[in-house]
């Protein structure tokens, strides 16, 4: 596996149904509350929301999944944002209040050892009550942070975590206690809120630590919400964070019917144009070989993974043919359709392969975008526009595939600077110049879209 050649505020969402209507009723979770949303505490007053599985067998048990907000909110927004009846149905879920108390009336998740005492505790409780057949964190934001350190804290307690709009803490542990774990940092690539880079940086951490199972999974053009129920571009409400936690117990549990369950749920190609084809790869791959696995899962994951390699190929011939062997910059749909697929298909084998071959252009381009991207950042702390902008231009020319450049709200302030040429003493030259550069860079960025998500509708379909 490539580590890393592409690369807390308080968010209140209000879009889909970020704060559910009325109270629920104030039970504790039980054979009597199945597929029941319910209020409850734990022993120490923390407060959450549980749904149980509808259909359950206590004696066989189930997974348990928590789902972590973000910073100063509270324990409604986890199934505000993803459906009780829909949402992980076969597992335990449960939604708790932040660990310690905001400044705001809402919660936090701080990456500090009596928050994380706080919810090992929830967590044992259940585990007193119910059997539980394996634990896996989603947290949006703060939660997410929250959650890489909590699976560090406490290892023996997590089998999967999947992070959105995310990154690493400083003091998070990685060692290789939690290398049974299943990780997934999942982005936006438009995120105004968390820079996506710091997911990027976070999963080249877990690679460097020796983390067998970890992985990158870029939601491309989209911002920081939650990403279960809202639309994408195409108008499609795609379950990214359930086959995410799909994953992440697919590639962690012993049991075959779960293991059948989340095969099923990952190959399920409804939405091919954004279809986690990687994840569904890798997932193929360990399955077909699992000691555990059912004959039928067996037969068919290679299968799946073979259709996932020929539409990797795909790609990759209609990028050989289209694009210069130094990757120097065309208005051309190879531009953006590069990035997309190195970061959709990370992992496949034509992609690795690909990737080989251009590694040379591509670390020159990712250099030079840090290098102009770290003059641009330090002249926008100090107010210089005009060494922004043209550390900017640079940039735009020079690092076109970096993912920074292709960030919305950089292009917005470059645009906005290049309208006030006085105001910011700037070259009219080099403004021209921008504005050419930009027109052609944006051109290649939806030409390059359509032929990813063409290609993808054409040759994504999974046996």
């Amino acid at each position: 596996m490539r580590a890393g050649i592409l690369t807390l505020a308080a968010l209140l969402l209000t879009t889909g149904a970020a704060w559910s209507k009325g109270e629920v009723p104030e039970k504790a979770p039980s054979t009597t509350t199945r597929g029941k949303l319910c209020a409850w505490k734990a022993k120490d007053g923390l407060v959450y929301r549980h749904r149980m599985p509808k259909s359950w067998d206590p004696k066989k048990g189930a997974g348990l999944t928590l789902i972590l907000h973000g910073s100063n909110m509270d324990h409604r927004w986890g199934f505000a944002n993803h459906a009780a009846k829909t949402f992980r149905p076969d597992d335990i879920v449960v939604s708790p209040d932040g660990t310690t108390p905001g400044p705001r009336g809402g919660f936090n998740f701080l990456g500090q050892k009596p928050d994380a005492k706080r919810l090992h505790n929830l967590i044992e409780e259940l585990k007193k009550l119910f059997k539980i057949n394996g634990v896996y964190l989603y947290g949006h934001s703060q939660g997410s942070f929250f959650a890489m350190y909590y699976a560090g804290e406490y290892p023996k307690d997590v089998n999967g975590v999947v992070g959105h709009a995310s990154g690493v803490w400083t003091q998070t542990r990685q060692s290789k206690k939690g290398h049974h774990q299943a990780i997934v940092l999942m982005h936006g690539t438009q995120d105004p809120v968390v820079p996506y880079g710091q997911s990027e940086g976070g999963w080249e951490s877990y690679v460097q630590k020796g983390y067998p199972t970890v992985r990158l999974r870029s939601l491309e053009g989209w911002n920081h919400w939650p990403s279960e129920h809202n639309f994408n571009q195409h108008g499609q409400a795609v379950p990214h964070t359930s086959h995410q936690l799909a994953w992440v117990e697919g590639m962690t549990t012993k049991d075959p019917e779960r293991m059948t369950w989340c095969f099923d749920f990952m190959a399920d190609d409804k939405f091919k144009e954004r279809h986690d084809y990687a994840g569904t790869y890798l997932l193929a791959k360990h399955l077909e070989s699992h000691d555990d696995a059912p004959s039928a899962l067996k037969t068919r994951a290679p299968k799946v993974a073979a259709a996932i390699e020929t539409l990797a190929q795909h790609h990759v011939d209609a990028l050989e043919t289209s694009m210069p062997d130094d990757l120097s910059f065309q208005k051309a749909a190879w531009v953006a359709h590069v990035v997309m697929f190195l970061r959709a298909f990370n992992g496949v084998p034509a992609c690795e392969s690909f990737f080989g071959k251009h590694a040379g252009p591509l670390r020159k381009d990712r250099d030079k975008g840090i290098k102009h991207f770290t003059a641009y950042w330090r002249a926008v702390n100090k107010g210089d526009i005009k060494k922004a902008f043209e550390a900017g231009l640079k940039a735009l020319q020079e690092a076109f595939l970096y993912q920074q450049t292709a960030n919305y709200e950089f292009r917005k302030k470059m645009k906005d600077w290049a309208k006030a040429v006085k105001a910011h003493s700037l070259d009219k030259k080099k403004v021209k110049a921008f504005g050419a550069r930009m027109k052609d860079f944006e051109k290649a960025q939806k030409l390059g879209t359509k032929a990813f998500d063409k290609l993808n509708k054409k040759h994504g379909k999974l046996p």
